[in-house]
């Protein structure tokens, strides 16, 4: 079963706090918080809840949460 976009966008803003209550298309750039600790919370969250890799470039190239979310492969 595949999970939704909805679950998850849910999944990983209860893992990054900065991400929660913005819109999956709002510029990440513009979130005051979006740093290299939430890039690590990123990887960590796609390492534990997905187990895969990503690397922190790849997190840097996505512009939106949608991006983020894009990057789990569909099953």
């Amino acid at each position: 079963m595949s999970l939704t976009f909805e679950s998850h966008l849910q999944a990983l803003q209860k893992e990054v706090d900065v991400l929660v209550g913005v819109s999956p298309d709002a510029p990440l750039s513009g979130l005051p918080q979006w740093d290299s600790l939430a890039i690590l919370l990123v990887i960590s969250h796609f390492e534990h809840a997905y187990k895969m890799t990503v690397t922190g470039q790849e997190i840097r190239q996505c512009k939106t949460i949608r991006e983020l979310i894009q990057l789990i492969p569909q099953s």
